[in-house]
């Protein structure tokens, strides 16, 4: 695979994380009781952790001059401003799940490129983990 086709993959990556649904909800607020501090804090932790994922992706796709185009959120998610967190939370599982399969496709393809692939196994096992800790909040 050519180094071209690498950068690609990573940045197409970058904008799935960089909009994905936990980051969407992360900025809308979602409502958890005030005897529940506990639970919105794991939620602010997780989407802290996605986004130095994206970092992460940034920062390698800079050092190697790519180009990332901007992206947005894919979808119209307006009615999940101010919703609770149980509300959200099976499609937040839905869509980690669906970075997490990105990434091990992702990962598949760069087995030629050695140092993107051993990045994207990296940010694969923090989604995985992050996933984990979605379903338990």
């Amino acid at each position: 695979m050519s180094d071209q086709a690498s950068l690609q993959i990573l940045s197409d990556l970058l904008n799935q994380v960089r909009y994905s649904l936990l980051q969407y909800i992360g900025e809308s607020w979602p409502w958890t009781g005030n005897d529940d501090q506990s639970r919105r804090d794991a939620f602010v932790g997780l989407v802290r952790r996605q986004q130095f994922s994206a970092s992460r992706l940034a920062s390698f796709l800079l050092d190697h001059r790519a180009v990332v185009p901007s992206s947005n959120y894919p979808h119209d998610c307006s009615e999940l401003h101010f919703v609770t967190l149980d509300y959200a939370k099976k499609r937040l599982i839905k869509d980690t799940s669906s970075i997490v399969s990105a990434m091990k496709s992702a990962a598949a393809s760069l087995a030629d490129d050695f140092e993107a692939l051993r990045l994207v196994e990296q940010l694969a096992s923090d989604e995985e983990q992050t996933l984990a800790a979605l379903k338990s909040i």
